[in-house]
C-alpha cells in the first residue's frame, strides 16, 4: 500500500511538471475593479483600461468590471477612457506579485479634459491573506539603509544584529524566530540562496530595485524551500524615453573608515523610437578601507599601536544589473535579465590585530544570475509563462598572504622570503612574547573554495474563471555543487628531504601522499583543490542534487472575501552517498577500510503541503486575515554530503566530526491571524498580527557510537542530525500614518518568544565534544536570537515641489531602531586564552541570562534642485547619530561586552603577579577582551550627491 501511494505521488508530480503550468517563483500581479458613471453610478460597459508603457489592458464587461493579469510587479500609470466621458489618468498604481490591486474608477460625462489623479500609497495590501510588506523604489531612495536584507529588517517580525554583514556584505536576518537560513531570496524570478550553506550571496544596488516584496510568515503554495519568509526583488525596467542616473557616496572627508561607492544607471529604448523594446543597465562600484567599522577602538600599548579603523579589513565590490524587455507581437513578451556581483574582502581575526593583521583571511566571491521569461496572454483571462534561470556562485577563502598557494603556508623558505620566519617546517608562529596575541607571521590555517551552479525552470498557466483565479505550476532546480576544504600548514612538513642531527636523511613525501595525509574534505575538485572533476557517482565527483515542485492554487475573490486554497508538492533528491550502517561503518566489503559496499544512495524525499489563506472585511475599514500552512526546506547540503576522507579517518581515529548524510528536510507549521484597521479619514492604518510556528527536524550536532568491527571497542564520532525542534509565538504591530502636513510616520513593533532545543546547526557541538557519554542534553530554552522586543520607527519629512519656497524638495528621514537584549548562558568564569571548548562551568540554565538592549538613530538629509528634466541632490547620511555604543555580544562570565573579569579572579591576579609573566600581559589581555565585534557600529558620516536626467528623447 505504501509503495502504491509513493507511485501515485510521483505520477502527480510528473503531471505537474509536464502540464502547461502564475510564475512559480517570482509571481505576477493583477489589476481589477469596476468603472461606473460618476453621476448615476451605473456600470460603463466597454470602458477601456490601459496600463501605460505596456501592452496590457482590458475592457469592462456588462457589469462594468474588468481585470488585467500577468503584470510585472512595479509602479504604473493607468488610463481609463469611455466614449462621451472625460479620460482619467491614475498615477502611481503599485502592483505586487500574487496580489490583486483593486482600482475602481468613476468617469464624468461630457468632460474632454484629461483628469489626473495621484493615488496615495496603500497602507497594506487589502487583498493579501498573509503579511506582505512592500518597499518601492521611492521608499528605498529616501531610507538611510543600503542592502536588501537591511531593507527587509525594518519590518515587524524581523531581527538582525547591528552591523551584520558590514558595509559590503549580506546581513543575516531572523524572521519570526526562524534561523538565519530560513528566508528565500528571489531576484527577477531566480532563487539566490546558495544550496551548500543556505545563505543569500546576491547583491543588488539600491538604485536598481523597482520593488521589494517581503512575505513574512505564511505564503501561498507557489512558494517553497523557505520556512520563515520570501524576499522577492524586482529590478527596474526601461521607459520609452532615456534616463541617466548617477550617485556618489563617500566618507573620505568625514571619518577614517574609507567608505566609497559610485553608481551609474542608464535606461530607455534599445533604439530611439522602439518604445516597446527597452533596457535598463546599472553598475555600482564600492571600495572600503574598513568594511566592518565598530564602535570599539583598538589599543595596543605594548607596541604603541592605536588604529582608528580595523587593520587589514578592506573590501571591494562590483554590482551589475542588466534587464531588457521585448514586445514580440502576438501577445508574446520576452524579458531578459542579469544580476552579477563580485566581492573581495577580508575576515577579521581579533587575535591577529596587534601585529599580524596582514594574515587576516582573504576572500574572493562572485554571484552571477541570469534569467529569461517568455510570456503570452491568451485572451483576457489566461496567460502562461516560461521562466528559465541560471546562477553560478563561487568563492575562495584563504590566508591573507598565501591565499591559494597552499604549499607555502607552512614552508620555512617561503615565509622567510617575506620576512616572517616560522619555527619549523609545517608549523605556525605561536603567540608573541607577551602571550596573548599571535606573533607576526602567524598563518591562518584554512583554505576553502566552492563552485555552485544552479539551473532553474518553471512552466505555468493562470486563468481567471469567474471569481476564481486558478493557477497550476511546477518546476525544478538542478544543482552542480563542488567544495574543497583543507588545513594547508602541515602540507609542508615533508615537502623536501630532511637531514636529522645524526645525518640521517628523511626523504620527502610525494605531493599526492602529503595531501592525503591532511585528509581534505572535498567533492567536485581533485585532492589538490585545483581542478574540477566531472559529475557522476564517485565520492570525489561533483554533487548534483535536484529539487522539484508542483502546486495547484485557487484564489477566490469576492468584494468582501478572499480565499486562497492551495496544495504544494516538494521533491528533493540530494543524490548523497550515505553509510548503510552508521554503527558498523566498515561491515560491508573490506572490513578494514571504507569502500563502495559500505554506502548506498539516499532515498529522495517527497512532501505534500497544504496552504490556506483567508481575508475578509469586518467593516468598511477593518480587514481580517488568517493563514495556515506547512513549509518544507531542504537542509544545508554542506551537512549532507560525505567526503571519503572523513570516513577514512575513522579507520585510525575517533571523536571526529563527519557527515553521515542521514539528515532530512526541516518542517515548519505556521499559523497567523490578524486584522488591519484604517484610522481617521484614510490618514493612518493599524495592523496587528498574532503568529505561531512549530518547527521540527531542525539540524544540530549529536554524538553517535560505532565499532570498527562487531564486538570491537566502542568508539564515537560527531555528526549532524535532525535533532532539534522549536516553537515561536508572538504579536507584530505596525502603525502607518500618511502625510500630515509634510510628515509621515511608520512604526513596527514585535513581541516574540522563540524557544527550542538548539539555535543553529552547531550549537550543540561543545556539549557533544565535552560529554564523554555522548549525551547532548535536550532542554527547551530561549534561542540565541530570542529578541523579545523589537521596534523600528521611521519619520519622514518631505516638501513637495512648489511648496515652502527654497525648501521645496527637501527631505529628512529619521530611522530609530530599538530592541531588548539577547539571551546567553552564564559561566562561573571565562578565560579567553583557554579555548572555546574550555570556558568552565555554567552557573545558570541554558540562555537564562539576557544581555543589554540596543538603540540607534540614523538620519538621511537631502535637498533636490530641479532644472528642467534634470535634478541634482546633495545629501548627508549619518548612521548612529548619537554615537551609541551597542553591546551585541557579551562575555558569559559578566554579561558585559568589554570584560570577562578574568584579571580580577585569583587565577588572573596570580598570573599577572608572576615574575615570569610579561609586564604587558594585563594591557594585552584587556585589548583582547575589547573585541570590536562585541559592539555595533560607531557614528558613520557620509556625503552623497545624486543626479538624474530623465525624459530624454533622441
Amino acid at each position: 500500500m505504501l509503495k502504491m501511494k509513493k507511485i501515485m505521488i510521483l505520477k502527480l508530480f510528473l503531471f505537474l511538471l509536464i502540464s502547461p503550468v502564475i510564475l512559480a517563483q517570482s509571481g505576477q500581479g493583477k489589476l481589477a475593479g469596476k468603472i461606473i458613471d460618476a453621476s448615476t453610478k451605473e456600470a460603463l460597459i466597454g470602458a477601456n483600461v490601459v496600463i501605460l508603457n505596456t501592452d496590457l489592458g482590458a475592457a469592462t464587461d456588462v457589469n462594468g468590471e474588468y481585470h488585467v493579469l500577468n503584470i510585472t510587479p512595479g509602479t504604473y500609470d493607468v488610463k481609463v477612457s469611455y466614449v462621451g466621458y472625460g479620460d482619467k489618468l491614475i498615477q502611481d498604481i503599485r502592483i505586487v506579485a500574487g496580489i490583486t490591486y483593486e482600482l475602481n474608477v468613476e468617469l464624468n460625462p461630457g468632460i474632454e479634459l484629461l483628469e489626473v489623479v495621484v493615488t496615495d500609497k496603500k497602507f497594506f495590501e487589502p487583498k493579501s491573506t498573509n503579511t506582505v510588506k512592500v518597499i518601492d523604489s521611492e521608499d528605498i531612495n529616501r531610507l538611510p539603509v543600503i542592502g536588501v536584507e537591511n531593507l527587509a529588517s525594518l519590518q515587524a517580525g524581523v531581527v538582525v544584529a547591528e552591523g551584520s554583514g558590514g558595509v559590503d556584505g549580506n546581513a543575516t536576518i531572523n524572521v519570526r524566530g526562524g534561523r538565519g537560513g530560513e528566508v528565500l531570496y528571489i531576484v527577477d524570478g531566480v532563487p539566490q540562496n546558495d544550496p551548500l550553506f543556505g545563505s543569500n550571496r546576491s547583491q543588488v544596488s539600491n538604485s536598481a530595485i523597482e520593488q521589494l516584496s517581503f512575505q513574512i510568515g505564511g505564503y501561498e503554495a507557489k512558494y517553497g524551500q523557505a520556512q520563515s519568509g520570501i524576499i522577492n526583488v524586482t529590478t527596474k525596467s526601461g521607459d520609452p524615453t532615456y534616463t541617466f542616473f548617477g550617485d556618489v557616496l563617500t566618507s573620505t572627508y568625514t571619518d577614517d573608515y574609507g567608505f566609497n561607492q559610485y553608481t551609474l544607471n542608464l535606461s530607455g529604448p534599445l533604439l530611439p523610437g522602439l518604445d516597446k523594446q527597452t533596457f535598463f543597465i546599472s553598475a555600482e562600484r564600492g571600495f572600503f578601507q574598513d568594511a566592518d567599522p565598530r564602535a570599539i577602538k583598538l589599543e595596543f600599548p605594548s607596541v604603541n599601536f592605536f588604529p582608528d579603523a580595523l587593520p587589514n579589513n578592506d573590501a571591494s565590490v562590483w554590482r551589475y544589473t542588466i534587464r531588457t524587455n521585448h514586445d514580440l507581437g502576438g501577445h508574446f513578451a520576452l524579458r531578459l535579465g542579469a544580476n552579477i556581483n563580485t566581492r573581495d574582502f577580508r575576515s577579521y581575526i581579533h587575535s591577529y590585530a596587534k601585529s599580524n593583521s596582514e594574515h587576516n583571511p582573504r576572500n574572493e566571491s562572485s554571484n552571477s544570475s541570469f534569467s529569461a521569461r517568455l510570456s503570452q496572454n491568451i485572451g483576457a483571462n489566461t496567460f502562461w509563462n516560461l521562466n528559465v534561470g541560471y546562477r553560478v556562485t563561487r568563492q575562495k577563502s584563504g590566508d591573507g598572504i598565501w591565499f591559494d598557494n597552499l604549499e607555502a603556508y607552512g614552508d620555512t623558505l617561503a615565509n622567510k622570503k617575506i620576512g616572517t620566519p616560522i619555527p619549523a617546517q609545517g608549523s605556525r608562529v605561536p603567540r608573541d612574547e607577551v602571550g596573548v596575541f599571535f606573533g607576526r607571521g602567524r598563518v591562518s590555517n584554512s583554505f576553502t573554495r566552492f563552485d555552485n551552479q544552479t539551473i532553474t525552470a518553471d512552466l505555468d498557466i493562470t486563468s481567471q474563471v469567474g471569481n476564481h483565479l486558478f493557477e497550476i505550476g511546477g518546476g525544478f532546480w538542478y544543482n552542480i555543487t563542488r567544495y574543497y576544504s583543507i588545513g594547508p600548514v602541515a602540507l609542508a612538513s615533508r615537502m623536501r628531504d630532511q637531514v636529522l642531527p645524526d645525518g640521517t636523511i628523511v626523504p620527502a613525501k610525494p605531493r599526492q601522499q602529503r595531501y592525503e595525509d591532511q585528509q581534505p574534505f572535498f567533492f567536485g575538485f581533485d585532492i589538490f583543490g585545483e581542478n574540477k572533476t566531472s559529475t557522476g557517482d564517485g565520492f570525489t565527483d561533483a554533487k548534483t542534487p535536484v529539487t522539484g515542485y508542483g502546486y495547484i492554487q485557487d484564489r477566490f475573490e469576492l468584494e468582501d472575501l478572499v480565499l486562497n486554497l492551495g496544495v504544494r508538492l516538494d521533491y528533493f533528491d540530494s543524490k548523497a552517498d550515505i553509510l548503510k550502517n552508521p554503527a558498523l561503518p566498515f561491515i560491508e566489503g573490506d572490513p578494514t577500510i571504507p569502500d563502495a559496499a559500505d554506502f548506498q544512495r539516499k532515498a529522495a524525499e517527497i512532501f505534500i503541503s497544504p496552504r490556506i489563506g483567508l481575508g475578509f472585511p469586518v467593516t468598511e475599514s477593518t480587514v481580517f486575515h488568517a493563514q495556515y500552512g506547512r513549509f518544507i526546506q531542504q537542509p544545508q547540503l554542506i551537512n549532507v554530503f560525505t567526503s571519503i576522507t572523513d570516513v577514512d579517518a575513522l579507520v585510525t581515529d575517533n571523536n571526529l566530526t563527519i557527515n553521515t548524510g542521514l539528515i532530512n528536510s526541516e518542517v515548519t507549521t505556521q499559523y497567523e491571524v490578524g486584522f488591519r484597521q484604517i484610522l481617521g479619514d484614510n490618514k493612518a492604518a493599524l495592523n496587528i498580527t498574532a503568529f505561531y510556528k512549530n518547527t521540527k527536524n531542525l539540524v544540530n550536532t549529536t554524538t553517535s557510537f560505532f565499532q570498527r568491527r562487531p564486538g570491537g571497542e566502542l568508539l564515537r564520532y560527531i555528526s549532524p542530525s535532525n535533532a532539534d525542534f522549536g516553537t515561536i509565538k508572538g504579536v507584530a504591530v505596525s502603525l502607518d500614518v500618511t502625510r500630515l502636513s509634510y510628515f509621515s510616520l511608520s512604526l513596527n513593533y514585535t513581541y516574540s518568544l522563540a524557544e527550542g532545543t538548539g539555535s543553529s546547526t552547531s550549537s550543540s557541538f561543545v556539549a557533544a565534544f565535552r560529554n564523554e557519554t555522548g549525551e547532548v542534553p535536550k532542554v527547551i530554552a530561549p534561542l540565541d536570537f530570542d529578541q523579545r522586543h523589537t521596534g523600528v520607527v521611521n519619520l519622514d519629512f518631505y516638501v513637495p515641489k512648489g511648496d515652502l519656497g527654497f525648501l521645496e524638495l527637501l527631505n529628512a528621514n529619521v530611522l530609530v531602531t530599538f530592541n531588548s537584549g539577547r539571551p546567553y548562558t552564564p559561566l562561573e568564569s571565562q578565560n579567553l586564552l583557554a579555548g572555546t571548548t574550555n570556558f568552565g562551568d555554567t552557573k545558570g540554565y541554558v540562555n537564562s541570562a539576557v544581555g543589554p538592549g540596543w538603540f540607534r538613530i540614523d538620519l538621511k538629509l537631502e535637498k533636490t534642485f530641479a532644472v528642467g528634466k534634470a535634478s541634482f541632490t546633495p545629501y548627508l547620511w549619518i548612521q548612529n547619530l548619537t554615537d551609541q555604543i551597542n553591546e551585541i555580544n557579551v562575555y558569559r562570565s559578566t554579561g558585559s561586552a568589554f570584560t570577562t573579569d578574568y584579571l580580577k579572579s585569583e587565577e588572573g591576579k596570580a598570573l599577572v603577579a608572576d615574575p615570569n609573566t610579561s609586564p604587558f600581559f594585563a594591557s594585552d589581555y584587556v585589548a583582547l577582551e575589547k573585541n570590536p565585534f562585541n559592539v555595533g557600529i560607531p557614528r558613520l558620516i557620509r556625503l552623497g550627491f545624486r543626479f538624474n536626467f530623465s525624459g530624454i528623447q533622441l
